[in-house]
């Protein structure tokens, strides 16, 4: 009877594991084609209709207080202000014995800038027109993907899988909140068009999946290693 319900349970755990891994391939899928049509868009699309509505909206409301906000979280996604930040948090992982997971954020975060260096110089899409929106600074480098949002995506979104797998769901939320927060900065000071932020996000989230899977593989590596170690 025992040896009949563990058998259950084991097909049920099995069950959950396929499907979760069939919304991850879906979902990966998805956002593949989603970047790979955005992407082209931006080649010949110096902005859309689209794009003039939301930045324009997200720029109406004018106070001292936004700017110093908007600025101060743009700030901190730039570097070397960014490679701190990250630095510090794969130190205190790696301090903690939590050295793969160390690893992994070292790889979302240096893995998804180098991602930024490829991509941006070869759409060289020009940044917002300061006569169609307010642009607070001018940035001589290409506007699509944004740099920040794709960074923030992938570290943070790593960092935000961790702690759910910890069962910690209030960090994992957390952990969430700097891409989007960075993402808002970014079109409130007009340095980007919102499908810039949208594909800071894609392509954020494709390099976030592949960093999950090679987590994923290596932890599950581990894990048999340990196995066989404990049956020999």
């Amino acid at each position: 009877m025992a040896s009949t319900l563990a058998e259950a349970e084991a097909r049920k755990a099995h069950a959950r594991r396929h499907r979760r891994a069939w919304a991850f391939e879906v979902a990966v899928a998805l956002l593949t084609v989603a970047a790979g049509v955005l992407t082209l868009l931006a080649l010949v699309v110096p902005y859309f209709a689209i794009d003039l509505a939301v930045e324009q909206a997200i720029q109406a409301p004018r106070a001292a207080w936004l700017d110093t906000l908007a600025n101060a979280v743009s700030w901190v996604g730039f570097p070397p202000q960014s490679n701190v930040i990250f630095g510090a948090i794969i130190l205190i992982l790696f301090v903690r014995s939590r050295r793969w997971q160390a690893a992994g954020t070292l790889f979302a975060a240096a893995g998804s800038a180098g991602l930024w260096f490829l991509i941006a110089p070869l759409v060289h899409r020009a940044r917002p027109d300061p006569e169609l929106v307010r642009v607070a600074m001018q940035i001589p480098y290409g506007s699509f993907p944004s740099g920040h949002v794709l960074n923030f995506t992938a570290a943070f979104g790593f960092l935000a899988f961790l702690a759910w797998h910890a069962r910690r769901p209030a960090l994992a939320v957390l952990c969430l909140l700097p891409p989007i927060a960075i993402g808002l900065s970014r079109l409130y000071l007009g340095e980007h068009w919102p499908s810039d932020v949208l594909g800071g996000f894609l392509f954020g989230g494709l390099w976030l999946a592949l960093t999950v899977r090679l987590y994923r593989w290596v932890t599950h590596r581990r894990q048999l290693h340990r196995l066989d170690a404990y049956g020999q």
